[in-house]
């Protein structure tokens, strides 16, 4: 069975060497655990053959001519479209592919399967937990500078909780372009650029703690936990969640730990410092225990890319 993963922004020869967004270093893991063959510019398309083609992450930025092409070209016969989120936009290349092919596609979704339509060129809907894709084991525990932060874009459906707990102390990693409108939003924590992902070199590592916060929206339709959480994971953080999330705990892998848990539940900004304040007092005591709702995380990893190869082979 050939397999390719196609994951193309612009009309270009870029290289992932040095690129760690999410979306790529899931494609990359995706690409041992199945053996496929990732295409990531249009340099590398090429006239091979497949039998099923896998669309990533991309959105309206996707390239759609030249990779379009190949598609049809690759002669596959199946055709899959990786969905993280809710928010995900229609993917330009995967539409205009099936158009050009007459294909459907399936959808391998990380939400509930009910939450969103994809038109009538979607054939199937697969749920898995796509966000396992980015744990993997612990760092070494290095020695932690920081307190806590948040990272990530700006989001409407986030708006609120931006503005309740993005203020003195707290530290945010965003790009350029967003921190205009957090600091709009009225939001004043210490802005940092883009964290690092390096492997073992995360910029996270440095910090004690991360903070948990979600879309309105994903507080009534579950969505797996977020890649943070697991990233939290293996940069050695204990996590507070904000307490609008808790469906969406109760849901996960790790709801058993409800009573547990709710000592990590925060309401505010000035709930969240005095958690850390207290936390602060044994730091390492309270990361031992949010390790143990982890313990069986690696398996369900596995478990997970179980269900990935099945779906894709089927």
């Amino acid at each position: 069975m050939r397999i390719a993963l196609i994951d193309i922004k612009g009309d270009d020869a870029r290289e992932i060497k040095t690129n760690s967004s999410v979306n790529i270093r899931n494609m990359v893991s995706i690409s041992k655990a199945i053996d496929a063959k990732f295409y990531y510019n249009t340099a590398m398309l090429d006239n091979t053959k497949f039998d099923i083609v896998i669309f990533g992450f991309g959105s309206i930025s996707s390239e759609i001519n030249k990779t379009s092409d190949f598609i049809v070209r690759s002669g596959a016969k199946k055709v899959f479209w990786l969905v993280g989120e809710y928010e995900q936009s229609m993917n330009p290349a995967l539409y205009y592919s099936c158009k050009k092919t007459g294909l459907k596609f399936d959808t391998i979704q990380n939400f509930d399967l009910n939450a969103k339509k994809f038109g009538d060129k979607n054939n199937k809907k697969h749920f898995i937990n796509i966000n396992l894709l980015v744990s993997k084991k612990p760092n070494q525990l290095t020695q932690k500078k920081y307190d806590c932060i948040y990272y990530g874009r700006w989001r409407e459906g986030r708006a609120e909780y931006f503005k309740k707990y993005m203020q003195e102390g707290m530290y945010l990693s965003t790009s350029t372009k967003n921190m205009k409108q957090f600091k709009h939003a009225g939001c004043e924590p210490k802005y940092l650029d883009k964290i690092s992902w390096t492997d073992k070199k995360e910029t996270l590592n440095l910090f004690k703690y991360s903070l948990y916060i979600e879309d309105k929206y994903t507080h009534k339709v579950f969505n797996n936990l977020a890649n943070r959480w697991y990233e939290a994971g293996f940069c050695n953080n204990v996590v507070f969640f904000d307490e609008n999330c808790w469906s969406t705990i109760l849901k996960s892998e790790i709801g058993y730990y409800k009573e547990q848990i709710e000592n990590y539940i925060v309401k505010d900004y000035k709930d969240l410092q005095s958690k850390i304040a207290e936390c602060n007092k044994d730091f390492e005591k309270h990361l031992a225990i949010q390790k143990g709702w982890r313990l069986q995380e690696q398996q369900l990893r596995a478990d997970m890319l179980k269900d990935l190869k099945s779906i894709v082979y089927s």
